[in-house]
């Protein structure tokens, strides 16, 4: 996932502008000390709802945690929930005063979790950590992982969650079967807290990632979460999607990477392929899409992500889509700085094309990261609608009820004939019959 700098917890990727960040969501532990903490209980297995073709995992940031994207939310189009995030001290202990753990405790978080409940849809808590070193210390200390999942456990009791995301970034090769042992104790604990709840890692779309994949699996996670994005940077030598469908030139794309896993072998099934709502703006020195950005501009108008609700094409702009990335695009001439800035994102029409692929590949299902960065626009939903709800089921005219026959009187059964009765008197005996005398001899 995407974050922001925080003490210890750093992402190696490139971090997100104000643009994409704010706004942080206003929540101190004195709210939620004083909030009514309503009775929050996880899903049974009854509960669950099963009304899509596949899963749609959304992710909502501490601060994206406001009323109106949890009025945005739909949550008969979404299968989970995640919560980001949660950090850990190098001791394994939850970081309280961390504002992803501050806007869970929150009255906007019981409202999120009471509604997606309501839905049939699971609610998650994502566990991020960021930075070689600081993972490899904590996949090699036993008691800090210890500490971490109990504690964790217990927020999932309190919250009533009803699984968790991990999203360690930044793994030593050397490290992975370390990890494959956490995911297997964090999973054995969650599922003796919860029968039915899961375990989902985030893993990069790389060779590293199909690495950790594996390292997943074999630690028993019930999903493993494929970020698709980041596939170009400030440092690419083109512009273009940052989530392209099939890589102009060759190179690294969703396609390449749903390659590379089906080829280790994996569970495609288990696999959950995660699309960004955010592009990313170059400066250019033409309009011409695919061209290499005007590093010289990049001191006065440096590359940046955007939210897709936050593009704009304005009067005298010029947009297009490229059917082979899958992706929108638009350039916009600043007259004040003398240079392009072509920016790239996902449109619902790119969107429909990368679903698609998805289930082209049979995965278990797509993500999103993140909610609220498209501001509730309806046409996402809508694709999402079209991708993953089932067809209707066929109208079948109700074969017409038999008429009833008429009644009719029934016909009176005929009296029956009298028995003749038999006389016992002598008038009525049978004659003696005569008998001969014997002849004389």
């Amino acid at each position: 996932m995407k974050t922001i700098r925080r003490p210890l917890r750093l992402p190696l990727l490139a971090g997100l502008a104000l643009a994409v960040l704010l706004p942080f969501v206003g929540v101190t532990g004195a709210d939620a000390a004083t909030a009514k903490a309503p009775v929050l209980r996880p899903l049974t297995a009854r509960q669950v709802a099963h009304r899509l073709t596949g899963e749609v995992y959304g992710f909502l940031p501490y601060w994206l945690e406001t009323k109106q994207t949890a009025g945005a939310l739909r949550y008969n189009l979404l299968t989970t929930v995640a919560f980001f995030d949660i950090g850990l001290a190098p001791n394994g202990s939850v970081d309280r005063t961390w504002p992803g753990y501050l806007a869970l405790t929150s009255p906007a978080a019981n409202q999120i979790i009471t509604a997606a409940h309501a839905a049939g849809d699971r609610v998650d808590l994502t566990l991020a950590s960021f930075g070689f070193l600081q993972n490899r210390a904590f996949l090699r200390n036993r008691t800090a992982q210890a500490r971490a999942i109990k504690q964790i456990v217990q927020i999932m009791a309190v919250r009533g969650l009803d699984g968790i995301a991990v999203d360690f970034e930044s793994v030593y090769r050397r490290d992975l079967p370390d990890f494959s042992r956490f995911v297997d104790a964090l999973g054995r604990a969650v599922r003796a807290h919860n029968r039915i709840g899961r375990v989902t890692v985030a893993v990069g779309a790389s060779q590293a990632g199909a690495a950790m994949a594996a390292a997943a699996f074999a630690g028993h996670a019930d999903r493993v979460l494929i970020m698709g994005y980041d596939y170009r940077s400030a440092s690419s030598t083109t512009t273009g999607s940052t989530d392209p469908l099939v890589r102009r030139g060759g190179g690294m794309s969703l396609t390449w990477t749903l390659n590379l896993f089906a080829a280790a072998r994996l569970p495609m099934n288990r696999i959950v392929l995660a699309l960004p709502y955010y592009g990313l703006s170059w400066p250019t020195a033409s309009a011409r899409p695919g061209v290499a950005p005007a590093r010289s501009a990049y001191g006065r108008s440096p590359v940046y992500t955007i939210r897709v609700s936050k593009v704009a094409v304005p009067a005298g702009a010029r947009s297009g889509y490229d059917p082979v990335e899958a992706s929108a695009w638009v350039a916009v001439f600043d007259p004040h700085l003398r240079v392009w800035r072509q920016t790239y994102y996902d449109s619902p029409r790119a969107l429909a094309a990368k679903y698609a692929l998805a289930r082209s590949r049979g995965l278990a299902g797509v993500g999103l990261w993140a909610l609220g960065y498209d501001n509730g626009l309806a046409a996402n939903w809508q694709v999402l609608a079209k991708a993953f709800q089932p067809p209707p089921k066929p109208h079948v005219k109700p074969k017409p009820k038999p008429k009833p026959k008429p009644h009719v009187k029934p016909k009176p059964k005929p009296k029956p004939k009298p028995k003749t009765v038999h006389s016992t008197a002598a008038t009525d005996r049978p004659p003696t019959p005569k008998t001969s005398k014997p002849k004389t001899v």
